[in-house]
């Protein structure tokens, strides 16, 4: 595989991968306005086991958020060393998976308390989180050794 085809082929999946948490998003809008989906209170309040799970679900989607550089940079650092397009695309493959935890994160949370602002502002995140992936030139080229 060529190097122009490897960037156009790592755009199509980018672009792909990129509408997962917007699909997310209108699932949880169908649901809310045309279901009325709204779990009870009961559930989700007195439940103290999916209470801890919600709160997890916060917190390791926000964690997954800031930390994404941290948990993706050893794979990279893996990668790094082939030097073939492939490789690249793997990288971008899985770093966009790995942001997509948060997307899924918030609508898991959104099925347990009918929380519509939570899933939608998980979603924006893992939308835009992915946007650097986009016209990502620099983890396609090679590093030219001294």
């Amino acid at each position: 595989m060529d190097k122009k085809q490897g960037i156009s082929g790592l755009r199509i999946i980018n672009l792909a991968m990129l509408v997962d948490p917007l699909i997310l998003l209108g699932v949880a809008f169908y649901m809310k306005h045309n279901f009325g989906y709204e779990p009870s209170p009961e559930f989700y309040e007195v439940n103290e086991t999916i209470r801890i799970v919600q709160y997890f679900l916060y917190l390791s989607g926000l964690g997954v958020f800031f930390f994404v550089d941290a948990i993706t940079h050893p794979l990279k650092k893996r990668l790094s060393r082939e030097s073939d397009i492939a490789s690249r695309i793997k990288y971008n493959i899985i770093s966009m998976a790995v942001l997509d935890y948060v997307g899924i994160s918030g609508f898991v949370g959104f099925l347990i308390s009918g929380n519509l602002p939570w899933v939608s502002i998980f979603c924006v995140i893992a939308f835009f989180s992915r946007l650097r992936f986009i016209n990502k030139n620099a983890c396609i080229s090679t590093e030219s050794s001294p």
